[in-house]
């Protein structure tokens, strides 16, 4: 009988060892993560570049698919980021929902073109409209904390007010838009 308490005891304590170390290397991330967006912000002061950029609007019948990044500035939003060079739009969106979820996205398309202007710099943002099939998977990005569907008339109320104005656009009916962010 004691042996069997001693195993028990064993599994407990590496369970615990597990699961500090694993919040040791979210934090850890978390704040690597934070300084490297802050020194980017730092560079785009200085540099004043134009930049492209691309977003999902990833749906799953009534679901949309929204991410949380660990720098933890806005908690959730639609997915997306940098088009590569040589890289077209779409596949960039494709690549980056990818990156971030692990699902592969099919296109459906294009909802619009709009225009962010942060202090220094100017970011042109290209959203596209993709269906998948499956769930998220865990995030394939470190920069990704978490990702989960929502329903659209259910969205969290920490959206960043972009992918809230992208969604409500979309549920409008709205096609080719061209707006601020």
């Amino acid at each position: 009988m004691r042996g069997c308490s001693a195993g028990t005891d064993r599994f407990t304590w590496s369970t615990r060892v597990c699961m500090r170390r694993e919040r040791l290397v979210n934090t850890a991330l978390t704040l690597a993560y934070r300084a490297a967006y802050a020194a980017r912000g730092i560079v785009w002061s200085i540099a004043r570049p134009s930049l492209f950029g691309v977003r999902a609007l990833v749906l799953r019948g009534d679901h949309v698919l929204l991410i949380r990044h660990r720098s933890g500035e806005t908690p959730w939003s639609l997915p997306g980021g940098a088009v590569d060079p040589h890289e077209r739009l779409e596949e960039a969106a494709r690549r980056e929902v990818y990156e971030e979820t692990g699902l592969p996205a099919e296109y459906q398309r294009l909802l619009g073109v709009y225009d962010a202007f942060r202090g220094d710099y100017v970011n042109y943002i290209v959203v596209f409209v993709f269906t998948v099939k499956d769930g998220p998977r865990p995030p394939r990005s470190i920069e990704i904390a978490e990702a989960r569907f929502f329903r659209l008339d259910s969205l969290p109320e920490t959206l960043d007010p972009g992918s809230q104005r992208r969604i409500a656009e979309y549920c409008a009916g709205a096609t080719g838009v061209s707006a601020l962010w």
